[in-house]
């Protein structure tokens, strides 16, 4: 199973932990000297990966406690859903620490984990090497079209790369205080019951696209187990296909702990 998650999680290059099944070596450059900074790096971003003959790259969110949360979307190998939990970024000038890819179960299963050291330039740039000898290069993303808003009602909802039976639930949103937050309960056809929050950081900034995640899974069949915490953000764009690429305003939460990207997108699409 191990040699099957580390084969899919490319996202990162981080095929490149085959130190841990394959026995290859590895090198590790680090940061040191660099300047500037601190900077406000809370927001959207994308992160490419190079090396190794590949170009691999994929949306995320930076909080404002520094969690790094990032995911792919391709239907080929690794599978959508295969997410990314960087170190720490906070948006001092450089940061280094434990990188942990976890795999969907399309993906095999599993969790690899190995060491990256960046730096952040700028409020929009971010970049490092992962120390199988792959560098990285993080960049600001505009992935909504429009405000972030709320959302009321009854939406559907996906769990990126998990093979469950079910995987499509009804939910019903709730707006919650005078920003985008929300509260929402839901079911899928196998009965997993889902209930959480989607609160909206930054205060007074009334459109940063950025919230922090909590659901709560319930049942025998479910992706999860347990409350799940995480980040998440709005976008225009269905990353996982799910709807064939229509348009409206999806969101997508992310746990920090696994592979659970949750898709949700408008009834009816």
């Amino acid at each position: 199973m191990l040699r099957n998650a580390v084969l899919a999680l490319s996202l990162l290059c981080l095929a490149g932990w085959c130190a841990m099944t394959f026995g290859c070596g590895s090198s590790s450059k680090t940061t040191t000297g660099c300047t500037g900074g601190p900077y406000n790096v809370v927001g959207d971003w994308t992160i490419t990966v190079t090396g190794g003959g590949n170009s691999l790259s994929g949306p995320g969110v930076i909080g404002s406690a520094g969690t790094a949360l990032f995911f792919q979307t391709t239907n080929t190998a690794p599978a959508p859903g295969d997410t990314v939990v960087m170190p720490s970024i906070t948006g001092a000038c450089s940061f280094s620490g434990t990188a942990t890819a976890y795999a969907t179960s399309a993906s095999g299963g599993g969790s690899v984990t190995d060491t990256v050291q960046g730096s952040v330039n700028s409020a929009t740039s971010i970049n490092g090497t992962i120390s199988n000898g792959s560098t990285f290069s993080v960049v600001a993303n505009s992935p909504l079209t429009g405000s972030v808003a709320s959302f009321s009602g009854t939406r559907h909802g996906n769990v990126g790369g998990w093979i469950g039976p079910g995987n499509l639930w009804t939910l019903t949103f709730t707006p919650v205080g005078s920003n985008a937050s929300m509260s929402f309960t839901g079911v899928d056809v196998d009965a997993c019951s889902v209930a959480g929050t989607f609160t909206q950081e930054g205060g007074n900034v009334s459109n940063l696209n950025v919230f922090d995640v909590s659901i709560t899974y319930t049942g025998s069949i479910c992706p999860a187990t347990g409350t799940i915490t995480g980040l998440g953000f709005e976008s225009s764009s269905d990353y996982f296909g799910v709807t064939g690429g229509a348009t409206g305003t999806y969101f997508y939460a992310i746990s920090s702990s696994g592979a659970a990207v949750f898709e949700i997108f408008p009834a009816g699409l």
